[in-house]
């Protein structure tokens, strides 16, 4: 039987004597009447002609167990980039009604053959990877645990894996040509290349912005800060005899150990020589120099991350490889405009 004209939900209830609401939940199917009088409103609106319109009822949102991997040299010093990110992953997950756990893997784990068993007590349905790992690791780790993985601050070569970076190229690339426009021609990079993608990229940028500014990289002034394998995350570098005019450093981290070393050498910052960092996150602890950097958007790559490895574990789309967040340079006063 057609719903007859002018048949509202107010008819249903002044004929039963109820309210307005508890027909609309005894016609919905939702809690609020009893069984009894859900079958006498159900009843009385099939006499009345009123057919109810069968809307689908919204789907819940699904609570994934989360579990996020962290190498523990990451966050040895304090304070670390890398669980600044965790604490913005784990507030974008629970905020999304999910549950999130915390593993860290020391070098030992790390370089096994025999991968520790991750997350013993849980059912992990995704994992986010937060901090460059060995490529061996995330290979074996996902045949192991076989669920959906994101990598966030750093890709490699698996085809089922998302990667969540900042533009490490690009932004190194706007911050040498910053220099470059302030009239630097003598410019060094301090960082060590292959201990890191995201170094390696930096380094790069660094290069392409020299090349299209017809200068020359100097391999005196291409200096170090940490170990080639990407184990000694201990940032510490020394200085060559002759200086350039300004150094591009693979992270603010680095820039603010470089400016300490140049006040002992009474060197003024930017007076004597320029500075840039990348990152924009470590704190300043005391400096009164605002250090110009490029921006890592940390907010927006945890959210990304978040939102792509949920994607994933509800069979929506395959991964996509690489995802670039891009950002922006941050002004600041480490910077001398020198006379050309």
């Amino acid at each position: 039987m057609g719903q007859r004209k002018g048949i509202k939900l107010e008819d249903i209830a002044k004929e039963l004597g109820i309210s307005i609401v508890s027909v609309s939940n005894a016609l919905k199917g939702k809690k609020g009447v009893g069984e009894e009088l859900r079958m006498k409103v159900q009843q009385k609106a099939e006499e009345m002609g009123y057919q109810v319109s069968r809307v689908p009822e919204k789907k819940e949102n699904r609570c994934y167990r989360i579990g996020v991997i962290i190498a523990e040299r990451y966050v040895k010093e304090y304070p670390s980039f890398y669980m600044d990110i965790y604490k913005l992953v784990a507030q974008e997950a629970v905020r999304r009604g999910n549950l999130v756990m915390l593993q860290l893997v020391d070098d030992e784990k790390e370089m096994q053959e025999n991968l520790p068993v991750f997350f013993p007590d849980a059912d992990i349905q995704g994992v986010i990877v937060i901090g460059e790992m060995k490529a061996k690791f995330i290979r074996n780790m996902k045949n192991q645990i076989c669920v959906p993985l994101v990598c966030i601050d750093f890709y490699g070569m698996e085809e089922d894996i998302d990667y969540i970076v900042p533009d490490n190229f690009h932004g190194s690339a706007f911050l040498t040509q910053t220099l470059v426009d302030a009239g630097h021609k003598d410019i060094g990079f301090i960082g060590t290349p292959t201990a890191t993608n995201s170094i390696m990229d930096r380094y790069m940028g660094y290069c392409k912005a020299l090349a299209e500014n017809g200068l020359s990289e100097r391999r005196k002034w291409l200096i170090f800060d940490r170990q080639e394998d990407g184990y000694g995350y201990k940032v510490d570098f020394e200085l060559p005899d002759e200086l350039p005019t300004a150094f591009v450093c693979n992270c603010d981290k680095t820039a603010y150990l470089l400016i300490a070393k140049l006040k002992e050498k009474d060197l003024a910052v930017p007076e004597d020589i320029s500075v840039v960092g990348f990152d924009n996150s470590y704190p300043e602890r005391g400096e009164k120099k605002k250090l110009v950097t490029y921006e890592v958007d940390t907010n927006a790559m945890a959210q990304i991350g978040v939102n792509t490895l949920l994607k994933r574990m509800e069979g929506k789309g395959n991964p996509e490889k690489i995802r670039i967040v891009e950002s922006r340079i941050i002004e600041g006063d480490t910077v001398e405009e020198l006379r050309r």
